[in-house]
């Protein structure tokens, strides 16, 4: 397993890719330097992230980023329905971007726009090398801020890329919802998981952001082929992959 530190951009708290990618990548003990939210209200996003840290006993700086310039299109109203009166009063720090250092990792599971503000005015984010984005070409993630996208490609960076055809070989069904139930993360990832399902009018979930911190945590289940310098594009995973997903959030 990848040993390097990983700092996790997500926009947690709408589809329940992002919540189940986040326990993933802790339960398969990741070094997680820091998570930071994008996209819409993140500070509900990071409040979100809050409580599943809370619920699994890890410590992780949390930050809230930047709203993207369609946050409102995008934002569903059912992501603030997984926090009690209580938690929506938790303190969360407003953007004070993460301390890259040589070596750490970048995953980014949401819009690009925290990225994109980052190589703008966070100068230690030079010392990435390494990028693993869900998205490519057509992809939501890519759509939502596209000036940020661009930026962001456009960097001397070696970027691994997990497109939805891949991402839809793996899927959660509702009756693999069922078998999860019992435990506190368990639960609130089935809670999470039916309000996202029904709200979108969905039978089933691809597992597009737990691909991604899978590839980024070097398990091998993703495969990839070059597409250029520095460019991989995933063509294919191991459907293994899915019990041990469920395995992490049961």
């Amino acid at each position: 397993m990848q040993t390097k530190n990983l700092i996790i951009d997500t926009d947690i708290g709408t589809d329940v890719d992002d919540l189940i990618a986040l326990a993933y990548a802790i339960k398969q003990g990741a070094p997680i330097k820091a998570i930071t939210t994008v996209q819409g209200d993140t500070k509900v996003r990071a409040k979100i992230a809050k409580k599943l840290t809370d619920i699994l006993g890890v410590n992780i700086p949390i930050i809230s980023g930047l709203e993207s310039l369609q946050a409102t299109k995008y934002w569903t109203g059912i992501e603030e329905l997984a926090l009690t009166m209580q938690e929506k009063e938790m303190k969360i720090r407003d953007a004070s971007w993460p301390m890259y250092e040589q070596g750490d990792i970048l995953v980014c599971l949401g819009p690009l726009t925290n990225i994109a503000e980052q190589i703008k005015n966070n100068p230690t984010i030079k010392n990435i090398k390494t990028l693993y984005i869900m998205g490519h070409e057509d992809s939501h993630n890519l759509k939502v801020d596209p000036d940020a996208a661009k930026l962001v490609l456009s960097q001397d960076w070696t970027i691994y890329q997990i497109t939805k055809q891949t991402s839809k070989q793996v899927i959660i069904t509702k009756q693999d919802l069922e078998k999860i139930k019992g435990s506190r993360l368990g639960d609130f990832v089935y809670e999470s998981a039916k309000r996202w399902l029904n709200y979108a009018q969905k039978e089933n979930l691809p597992m597009y952001d737990p691909l991604t911190i899978s590839a980024a945590l070097n398990e091998e289940y993703v495969n990839f082929k070059k597409t250029e310098k520095n460019r991989y594009v995933s063509e294919g995973v191991d459907s293994e992959v899915k019990d041990k997903i469920l395995n992490a959030i049961k």
